[in-house]
């Protein structure tokens, strides 16, 4: 199977990750991503003029079955005995994230990212958005005096390429404190975290169903300078 794209720091593949990642051999060092988490529809709507229905802690299981299954029997194999886990979600699916990532790793930890902002609702707008971390047994120990809560400024609605694009500041603050040599992103939408990587001067891999994001996580990849040609230049970045 032929990628969608590839250049010296990045490959693109096209396709449903628990069919992409079973050819996939070579050790990651940190899976970077924010998976599609939602709230099934019969937690929240309902048949004109008979009201929403009853929700019942049932109706988030298929979240947790599918988070279990793809981290546990299809992400997990790929990620080295030092690698790390950064999972993007929110208050009600943080549950079963946590729950998918417990056994597979030494430690875990709740981070909160402060968006700096708070977006439609009501009474209370959310601000927020949380990522589970979990390191494995011989992660390496990082000492730093940086709390668990994460200011950045969200990428404004009209600038998003992807309804969830999360920015590069925060991917790229997430990748330099762990300098991994290989990044995983087995739900990489328009690429944001292999952007990310790859203006760190780390390889990343990143896997998306929907083509029309993988045309655009291809074209934001190709538009970024090759790092191995940046550095031997002198103009790579560093975090």
């Amino acid at each position: 199977m032929k990628p969608y794209y590839q250049d010296n720091a990045v490959t693109i593949w096209h396709g449903d990750c628990r069919e992409i990642l079973p050819g996939m051999t070579e050790k990651v060092d940190m899976v970077l991503s924010d998976p599609p988490y939602f709230v099934p529809a019969n937690s929240y709507t309902g048949k004109r003029g008979e009201g929403y229905h009853r929700k019942m802690l049932g109706d988030t299981s298929i979240m947790g079955m599918a988070f279990e299954l793809v981290f546990a029997h299809y992400v997990d194999r790929l990620v080295s005995d030092a690698g790390t886990y950064y999972v993007f979600c929110d208050p009600q699916s943080y549950p079963h994230v946590w729950a998918a990532l417990y056994p597979l790793c030494h430690s875990t930890k709740m981070l909160v990212w402060d968006k700096m902002t708070s977006f439609n609702g009501y009474t209370w707008r959310r601000q927020f958005e949380l990522i589970a971390w979990g390191n494995k047994a011989n992660a390496p120990q990082i000492p730093t005096g940086d709390g668990d809560v994460l200011r950045c400024r969200a990428v404004k609605v009209d600038d998003r390429e992807h309804p969830a694009e999360k920015p590069q500041e925060l991917l790229r603050q997430l990748i330099g404190k762990h300098k991994p040599m290989l990044v995983l992103d087995p739900f990489c939408g328009s690429g944001a975290s292999v952007v990310a990587a790859k203006t760190c001067g780390v390889r990343a891999v990143g896997v998306e169903i929907e083509e029309r994001y993988c045309e655009l996580a291809a074209r934001r990849c190709s538009q970024e300078m090759d790092f191995h040609t940046a550095n031997a230049s002198g103009e790579g970045r560093e975090v």
